[in-house]
């Protein structure tokens, strides 16, 4: 599914004193499965790219198709919220449901998928995000963050969307945890052929998993480019973004006389470490 904005900008309380720009003509284009993450600091426009690729915004300016549809506005009809699956930042604000197994079953409820594979649906989501049947009975308000964001995405890989959006995943969750989602989101691409969208500021976790990054900074894209961005300490700095701490470490490491390579995860940069010692 081709996911492309051109010349798109965004604006709220248009003509009103409270008139804001959210996004400046922003152009993209998004073709193949893979993992895209669009990077930036608070209020550069992060969030505003999931709201228009699900029609939950509509574009000021410009133009943003989805597949064969064009956002001008309308309802996205129910073959479109099919193929998109979007988890807001704070997943709580997806519940509406006072148990898990209401929440799970309310897509296949919608989208009119059999009945009778229902069980067997909610079980493999929740088995996909790590989670079991113990949580079908549970109040996924009172669940824990790190829980409500694996429920929220269980909740749309039930229905088994094209285009996965995440917004913020990783706030507020633990090292381990994000380990967790790493084999997630590689397994959704390879196997299921996703195309996953990261909206996010933590650069050590996209720096990770990213097959494409998007830098963004008060409305803008500014920058765009394979993962070795982030490697651009220069860049990031002046967006107000930290560099991954893989990327601190190695430039920290070679100030010293090194020549140590980036690595995309911590084994592997032990692993480096060892062989230019020993």
């Amino acid at each position: 599914m081709e996911i492309v904005f051109n010349k798109v900008s965004f604006v709220i309380n248009k003509n009103t004193p409270l008139e804001k720009t959210i996004l400046n003509d922003i152009s993209f284009s998004i073709i193949d499965e893979g993992i895209y993450s669009f990077i930036g600091a608070s209020n550069s426009g992060k969030t505003a790219i999931g709201d228009l690729i699900s029609f939950l915004s509509e574009p000021t300016k410009g133009q943003v198709k989805i597949g064969r549809y064009k956002n001008n506005g309308k309802k996205a009809i129910k073959s479109l919220r099919l193929q998109i699956g979007y988890v807001f930042k704070n997943p709580y604000d997806m519940f509406f449901n006072d148990t898990v197994e209401k929440e799970l079953s309310y897509a296949i409820d919608q989208f009119g998928y059999k009945q009778d594979s229902k069980d067997k649906r909610i079980l493999e989501s929740l088995k996909l995000v790590g989670l079991n049947e113990l949580y079908l009975d549970k109040n996924p308000m009172e669940l824990s963050l790190i829980e409500a964001k694996k429920i929220a995405l269980a909740c749309i890989l039930i229905y088994n969307p094209k285009v996965i959006i995440l917004d913020e995943i990783t706030n507020g969750i633990s090292s381990s945890d994000k380990a967790e989602l790493i084999r997630l989101f590689r397994i959704l691409k390879n196997k299921y052929r996703k195309i996953i969208i990261l909206l996010s500021k933590d650069t050590s976790f996209c720096y990770q998993i990213t097959d494409y990054v998007y830098l963004m900074s008060y409305t803008r894209l500014i920058k765009s480019g394979k993962r070795d961005l982030l490697e651009d300490v220069e860049t990031l700095n002046e967006i107000n973004l930290e560099p991954p701490k893989i990327v601190s470490f190695v430039n920290t490491y070679n100030k010293k006389g090194r020549e140590l390579n980036y690595y995309n995860n911590i084994l592997d940069l032990i692993k480096g470490v060892y062989r230019d010692v020993f």
